[in-house]
């Protein structure tokens, strides 16, 4: 097994408002990533489908180093690590022309049978596939911690936008929502650095998302439920730094 590698230009509608590249890219470039790997590999969307199972991302875990500015090439990484009875875990890596690594992450991904909506056995399902057994992150993929208070929270509305091809939120939105659910004034002066989530239950269209943030220095712990009826969505640790325009 090697890793599948491709070259990358950021483009001007993907950068904030320092020219670096947004977070919800981060999670897009990766997803795009795992399907386009997943597919060469013969275990992507359409084989799976054809057998009623498909990937449901379960975790992240993202570390930032320095984020690529405007038209920046980066090469992107990505390869299957690892699995479990009913998961498979796969890596990511992004470096400048250098070599210089720019972020990381780690992700989890729970096989499903659509009809039932429960976990079914990977190798049972998948058969062997090949795995290259090195780490971008070393992670447990953890849980992480709920808010034991609520120092600022934020309501959010499903977009249309937000709805992905499974007709319900993308996976890419709620670390977004957790990063925008903190005081205007911190996230003028603060960075993501790492980012862990957990995904409970997909957000549907018409839902409405009420965000709790529990802060402590440069550490958030983020709850994403229904303002409604209180079912969680996803479980968000953000680890920050200081604001750098570099």
């Amino acid at each position: 097994m090697e890793k599948f590698v491709k070259q990358y230009d950021v483009r001007s509608y993907e950068c904030d408002k320092d020219s670096r590249l947004r977070l919800l890219t981060i999670f897009n470039l990766m997803q795009d990533m795992a399907d386009t790997h997943a597919d060469l590999m013969g275990v992507g969307y359409d084989a799976c489908f054809q057998k009623g199972i498909g990937w449901v991302g379960g975790n992240y875990h993202l570390r930032i180093h320095k984020l690529p500015k405007w038209r920046e090439k980066i090469i992107l990484k990505t390869w299957p690590t690892a699995k479990t009875f009913v998961t498979g875990i796969r890596d990511f890596e992004a470096l400048n022309e250098t070599g210089s690594i720019l972020f990381q992450a780690s992700s989890q991904w729970v096989l499903i049978d659509l009809t039932k909506g429960r976990p079914v056995a990977v190798a049972k399902n998948l058969g062997n596939y090949e795995l290259l057994p090195e780490r971008a992150i070393e992670t447990q993929f953890s849980t992480p911690p709920l808010p034991e208070r609520t120092d600022f929270e934020k309501k959010f509305f499903v977009r249309y936008d937000d709805i992905d091809m499974n007709n319900h939120v993308n996976n890419a939105v709620y670390p977004v929502w957790a990063a925008e659910a903190v005081p205007p004034a911190f996230k003028a002066c603060h960075d993501v650095a790492e980012l862990e989530v957990s995904f409970k239950k997909p957000a549907l269209s018409g839902d409405v998302v009420l965000i709790e943030t529990q802060i402590d220095d440069k550490t958030t712990r983020h709850l994403i439920k229904s303002e409604t009826n209180g079912t969680v969505f996803a479980q968000v640790a953000i680890q920050w730094t200081v604001h750098s325009e570099d």
